[in-house]
């Protein structure tokens, strides 16, 4: 809801998310997709340590892709 954005619950969840997969899945990866035009998306994944891997298109508009590799803080 756009009454939300901006406060923190995305950071919150995917920070709780990503802790609980580098617990449970130690070592590995983990990627993510979104639209280009979706910059606060993209500024989410660069806070979170993800590195951008790739831009395509699909679905009509340009996508980035993005990948965490572990031991990252």
């Amino acid at each position: 809801m756009p009454s939300s954005w901006g406060h923190g619950f995305a950071t919150e969840a995917c920070t709780a998310v990503l802790g609980w997969f580098d617990g449970a899945h130690a070592g590995e990866a983990i990627s993510l997709c979104t639209q280009t035009a979706n910059r606060a998306s993209m500024r989410l994944a660069a806070r979170l340590g993800f590195d951008e891997v790739e831009r395509f298109e699909a679905y009509d508009a340009e996508q980035w892709l993005g990948v965490r590799r572990p031991n990252r803080p």
